[in-house]
């Protein structure tokens, strides 16, 4: 880890004509810094209006009001190459799609310094040990691996093209992997090697024109077929390890699309199988939308699909099925669910890219055990 820095403190006064939200103008005048960072920022009491705290990122302020921002330091932090297997479906020149293991932390960052996907990508491209810089240190690792795409272009690049030797001020980079999956999610992700292609698939991914769909055992099964869930999902109230889902279009969270749709009742119809579609990229977001319908992610035990929940639903009171629950959970230990399909136009040669990948043995083994009882 780096020395300490200080923390910076941007002071503005609103000119003529403005009245806008605190976090659009902030945003407008600090570019180097992205707008849902700025308003977690906001949120945790960083940014004062005329001397006085700000009071949520959507507060109006006028002509002539003073805005003060305190920009907590970055967190810098070493990533060195590591030898660590990537199952590689596809690969030119100016991108690279892998199929992730479950357990693997997209970049370093507290509680995961190695053996994460930029570790291995490291070595893969056989690049040095480099220094990436983390916006700010969050509360839970598992929570700054999220797959939130507003931002991804707005991140100076982590790219094995580029000239190290000119990236970042002092020596130091940051990743600019285009999206994230969950530490325990499985499936397909996209990384770009130049700043071409990052901008491009950024851009895509922000217009939410990327193919993306993910299959999930849940427990129970929802009544109708298929339906969509619109919601705000930003940090939990009670829990800020966790997110929480919020009214649609209200103050708090961002705006949350996911679309399901019932593939097959399981264990009788306390479980099933789902597929989901993101419309939208918000950490946790299936997660969190499957909690909010009340049919969780078996063994997602942050959001209330493991233990005695997932035993008692799909167990029924009987020893036999809870027996198969308890085994079930035991092999899984990560949340059922695996990002299935990723489709994208090639942002170089402008072919439209398409591909599937494979349920997981511990996801299959899973759905077979369900599927006898």
């Amino acid at each position: 880890m780096a020395a300490q820095q200080q923390e910076k403190v941007h002071t503005f006064t609103v000119p003529d004509g403005s009245q806008k939200r605190l976090d659009a103008f902030l945003s407008a005048n600090m570019q180097s810094t992205s707008r849902a960072r700025l308003q977690n920022i906001i949120k945790e009491g960083y940014v004062a209006v005329n001397g006085k705290p700000a009071s949520k990122a959507g507060q109006g302020i006028r002509q002539g009001d003073t805005v003060t921002c305190e920009v907590p330091p970055a967190v810098p932090i070493e990533a060195s190459p590591e030898d660590l297997p990537l199952e590689v479906v596809h690969e030119d020149n100016h991108l690279i799609v892998l199929n992730k293991a479950a357990g693997m932390v997209i970049h370093p960052g507290p509680g995961n310094y190695t053996g994460t996907l930029v570790n291995a990508l490291l070595h893969r491209f056989g690049m040095p040990a480099v220094r990436l810089e983390l916006e700010q240190e969050p509360e839970d690792p598992d929570l700054s691996d999220n797959d939130d795409h507003e931002d991804a272009g707005r991140l100076s690049a982590w790219l094995p093209n580029q000239d190290w030797n000119a990236s970042g001020q002092n020596g130091v980079i940051r990743p600019g992997i285009v999206h994230r999956l969950d530490k325990g999610t499985t499936g397909l992700l996209v990384v770009a090697k130049d700043a071409e292609t990052l901008t491009g698939l950024a851009a895509q991914f922000k217009a939410h024109t990327v193919e993306r769909v993910y299959q999930a055992i849940a427990l129970g099964c929802p009544k109708a077929a298929e339906g969509v869930v619109e919601t705000n999902i930003g940090r939990d109230i009670r829990d800020r390890k966790k997110m929480g889902v919020f009214p649609y279009m209200s103050s708090r969270g961002r705006h949350a699309v996911s679309t399901w749709r019932v593939l097959e009742p399981l264990a009788g119809g306390t479980a099933s199988l789902m597929q989901w579609q993101l419309k939208t990229g918000r950490t946790h977001q299936i997660r969190v939308h499957a909690k909010h319908m009340h049919h969780p992610l078996l063994s997602d035990e942050a959001y209330g699909g493991a233990g005695g929940t997932a035993v008692n639903v799909i167990g029924q009171g009987k020893s036999m099925r809870q027996a198969v629950v308890h085994a079930v959970l035991k092999a899984l230990q990560r949340p059922a669910l695996h990002a299935k399909t990723l489709g994208f136009i090639h942002p170089m040669t402008q072919e439209r890219l398409h591909f599937t990948s494979d349920l997981p043995d511990d996801f299959t083994a899973s759905l077979k055990s369900l599927r006898e009882l």
